[in-house]
């Protein structure tokens, strides 16, 4: 017993039109891309932004008022900017934001080694630490390849 099934194309679209959209997409990759880049550069800041103010609200009344001002100002400078379309202004303020918070990070980091190291206090987790990012990321490639119900077919394709 043999079977076979015929997928067609079923878009309506002639080649001609395929090319034009194929130019067109061409023509608009360079503002994709600086689209894509300002959109990063946002999302970045805006997870800085929470880091770094949550970290503020929890040891803000620990450390120096010039150290709290300071990031108190860049916090205030990063969300100005997430407002306009200069990715370049956002990442130059962000690292600003991220550099500002190391005092907070440093005071947050000798809290828990005194304290014995309690749980999400270590390094890489104040302001601007990686320490999550890149465990939730793993985290969701294991659910997203977990998939055991693959099932592989050959398929040609006819014009």
């Amino acid at each position: 017993k043999m079977e076979s099934i015929k997928i067609t194309a079923s878009s309506g679209l002639n080649k001609e039109e395929i090319e034009k959209l194929i130019k067109e997409a061409e023509l608009h990759a360079e503002e994709d891309k600086k689209k894509k880049e300002l959109v990063e550069a946002r999302n970045t800041a805006d997870s800085i932004i929470y880091q770094t103010e949550k970290s503020l609200k929890e040891f803000g009344d620990k450390i120096d008022s010039a150290s709290k001002s300071s990031i108190e100002q860049a916090i205030s400078k990063v969300k100005n900017a997430i407002g306009t379309e200069d990715a370049e202004n956002i990442k130059k303020l962000t690292e600003e934001l991220t550099q500002a918070s190391h005092k907070l990070a440093e005071f947050m980091y000798q809290q828990a080694s005194q304290a014995g190291g309690q749980p999400g206090a270590g390094p890489g987790g104040g302001p601007g630490g990686a320490a999550g990012a890149g465990t939730q990321g793993q985290q969701q490639s294991k659910t997203a390849s977990g998939d055991d119900d693959v099932v592989d077919a050959d398929y040609e394709e006819v014009k």
